[in-house]
């Protein structure tokens, strides 16, 4: 596959067409954009501080396993 060509939709039997930008480089903003980019769409994710991981990168242990979350 060339650089510029973009992957098919499932089940559509079209490309996606154009770019998505996800706002907030948390869990959840990082999880969206990867699921975008793998259905072929380009991703621009924004985040307002230097940092990503949005709250869970503030925390020491996890629940229930109490694994560290870094």
């Amino acid at each position: 596959m060339e650089q510029n060509e973009q992957a098919p939709v499932a089940g559509s039997g079209q490309a996606p067409v154009g770019s998505v930008m996800v706002v907030g480089a948390g869990i959840s903003g990082m999880q969206s954009a990867l699921d975008l980019a793998n259905s072929g769409y380009y991703v621009y994710l924004v985040e307002k501080t230097s940092a990503i991981g949005g709250l869970m990168s503030q925390l020491d242990k996890t629940f229930p396993t109490n694994d560290c979350a870094m």
